[in-house]
C-alpha cells in the first residue's frame, strides 16, 4: 500500500518516517511476513530525493493491550520525526487525494490554542472484480474524520487526545477494508481494536458482503456502529482506477457553512454545556 499512499504526498512532504517493529510484530506479538530485500528495493524506487527516514525499535510490550501499544509507538514516531513544523501521521492505507490542498491549507492556519486537524474518510470496505464498496454517509454528523496533524503530537488513544479538532474538507481515501481475504483475518487479529471486536463475527460480515445484500448493512461499525451507517457502490477496476475518477465522483454531505459551524470553540462549548446541563 506504500506504493500507493506515499507518491501523492512525497513531493509536498519535508521528511517521511516509515515506523516498523523491530521484531516485526504486531501490536498483540504476534509475528508477520517481511520480504526486506523487497522492501528495500521499493523504497529505493520511492525514495529518490532521500526523504524517508526508517524508525525500527521495540513497539510491542507484553504488558499493554493492542491499543496502548498503537499509542505508544505513535507518540515514539513524534519523538523520532521532532522539529516544530506539523505532524501529519498516516497509515499506509491512507491515502490523500488533494495533499497539494492540504499542506496549502495548513501552511495559512492560525490558532492559539492547541489543535488537532482532522480529515474526513472515503472509507472503501470491501473489493471485488466490478469495484468498491464504501461506507456511504447521508448526511455531515455521519461524515467519519480522523485526526491528522497537529503541532503538537502528544496522543491517548490512536491519533486522538484532549485538543480540540478542526474538521478539515481534504478527504482520504482509506482502504481500511479493501483488502484480500488473508490480510483482512491477519488486520483484525492483530490492530489496535483486537480486543474491542468480535473478531469472527467481523470477518463473517464482511466475508458475506455481495451486491445482493449490501443494502441491508446499517449501523455496522465494528467499535462504533453508527460511524458506518450505510454502504454505497462504485465501479472501478483496482485502487489506481479509482484514485483516478474524477473528483466529487464519491461524494460527502460537506459543506463551508457546516463546516464553520462545527469548527466553531463557541459551538463546541455550547453542546458541552447542553450536555452537562441535562
Amino acid at each position: 500500500m506504500l506504493r500507493l499512499s506515499i507518491p501523492p504526498i512525497y513531493e509536498r512532504a519535508d521528511q517521511i518516517c516509515l515506523s516498523i517493529d523491530e521484531s516485526r510484530v504486531s501490536w498483540s506479538g504476534n509475528k508477520f511476513s517481511w520480504d526486506q530485500e523487497g522492501f528495500m528495493k521499493m523504497l529505493a524506487e520511492l525514495d529518490p530525493k532521500g526523504k524517508i527516514r526508517l524508525f525500527e525499535a521495540n513497539f510491542y510490550v507484553p504488558t499493554l493491550t493492542p491499543m496502548q501499544n498503537e499509542v505508544r509507538q505513535r507518540n515514539e514516531i513524534a519523538k523520532f520525526i521532532g522539529g516544530d513544523g506539523w505532524h501529519i501521521q498516516l497509515d499506509t492505507d491512507e491515502i490523500f487525494l488533494n495533499f497539494e490542498g492540504f499542506v496549502h491549507y495548513l501552511q495559512s492556519f492560525r490558532s492559539r490554542r492547541k489543535v488537532n486537524i482532522a480529515c474526513p474518510w472515503i472509507t472503501a470496505y470491501k473489493q471485488t472484480e466490478d469495484g468498491f464498496f464504501f461506507v456511504k454517509p447521508s448526511d455531515f454528523s455521519q461524515i467519519e474524520f480522523i485526526q491528522i496533524a497537529t503541532l503538537h503530537p502528544d496522543y491517548e488513544y490512536g491519533r486522538r487526545n484532549g485538543n480540540f479538532n478542526v474538521r478539515s474538507p481534504f478527504a482520504l481515501l482509506h482502504l481500511s477494508w479493501a483488502r484480500s481475504e488473508q490480510e483482512i483475518w491477519e488486520k483484525i487479529n492483530n490492530w489496535g481494536h483486537k480486543d474491542d471486536i468480535d473478531i469472527q463475527g467481523e470477518f463473517d460480515r464482511w466475508k458475506n458482503l455481495s451486491a445482493d445484500n449490501f443494502h441491508t448493512y446499517r449501523n455496522f461499525h465494528p467499535v462504533v456502529p453508527e460511524a458506518w451507517p450505510a454502504l454505497g457502490f462504485i465501479a472501478a477496476k483496482d485502487v489506481a482506477h479509482l484514485m483516478a475518477l474524477p473528483e466529487g465522483t464519491i461524494r460527502l454531505p460537506l459543506t463551508k457553512r457546516k463546516l464553520r459551524i462545527e469548527n466553531s470553540i463557541w459551538v463546541s462549548r455550547a453542546k458541552k454545556y447542553l450536555r452537562f446541563k441535562r
